[in-house]
């Protein structure tokens, strides 16, 4: 399975910019043999959260149509990160998938709101656990930002045998050495590949993202990183066979012994 994890500056606020922007990544990349690209988080509006009302997507529409053209015609799967999206009780942060033949097949509402971006005070979280989904007969899974601090709902992928777990993010530069840090522990603990999108750029609300998108072997060693600066992408193809030797060098699933976790 071959990845391509797209960073790029978001245009504070302004949908049709964004659309713009990534139609103009699509056209410049070079996806020869590239499998599934990944889009960051919240890449349609930034963190506008007070015009979040007026911004935000109508279940996933027209974001969800603009994807769905852009899959078809470069015949690729997109972990199309997470918008703003009106679900009608709430603004949701929704990341959705389509596959190459542009075909809906999975979306997740992150359901760890973060309090440090005031996430809580305009958006809603989702009520719905973590799932797998299948990305070429390949069960795959995908979280937003904030998740990567809670490892339980990584661990729930890795016991559906998730093979790989995208996570897209607008995660901040102050806590760059905790991303790049929890990044690599994620793919260690639950011998899974990790792939992840980051943005760039510091945005009205005087946030300054991270960058550093990477993607991680579940030996815990880094295969792509970018910059904390460049609009750029990292790729790398990803052995999935690699996964059952690192399972059975270290065989962690076969040594838990859940009855002696109390809270789990």
């Amino acid at each position: 399975m071959k990845v391509q994890s797209f960073q790029f500056e978001v245009i504070f606020g302004d949908v049709d910019e964004n659309l713009k922007k990534v139609l103009s990544l699509f056209d410049k990349a070079d996806l020869t043999d590239t499998d599934t690209v990944v889009l960051p988080e919240m890449w349609t509006t930034g963190y506008d959260l007070e015009r979040i009302h007026e911004i935000a997507a109508d279940h996933l529409e027209p974001v969800k149509s603009f994807i769905q053209n852009l899959a078809k015609t470069y015949d690729v799967n997109i972990i199309a990160g997470s918008i703003a999206n009106n679900k009608g009780n709430g603004i949701s942060n929704t990341a959705f998938v389509i596959n190459r033949n542009g075909e809906f097949i999975h979306e997740y509402s992150k359901i760890h709101l973060v309090p440090m971006l005031n996430e809580p005070e305009f958006l809603t979280g989702g009520t719905s656990e973590v799932e797998t989904f299948e990305l070429d007969g390949e069960k795959v899974g995908m979280l937003i930002c904030y998740d990567l601090r809670f490892p339980e709902v990584f661990r729930d992928l890795a016991l559906d045998d998730a093979k790989v777990i995208f996570v897209v993010a607008e995660w901040p530069i102050e806590r760059t050495e905790h991303w790049i840090t929890l990044l690599k522990a994620r793919a260690i603990e639950n011998q899974c590949y990790i792939v992840s999108s980051n943005i760039v750029g510091t945005q009205p609300t005087g946030t300054t993202f991270a960058g550093h998108s990477m993607i991680v072997n579940p030996f815990g060693e880094v295969l792509a990183e970018a910059d904390n600066q460049s609009e750029t992408s990292v790729e790398a193809t990803l052995d999935l066979e690699y996964i059952k030797k690192i399972r059975k060098d270290i065989p962690i699933f076969d040594s838990r012994r859940k009855a002696l976790y109390k809270f789990l």
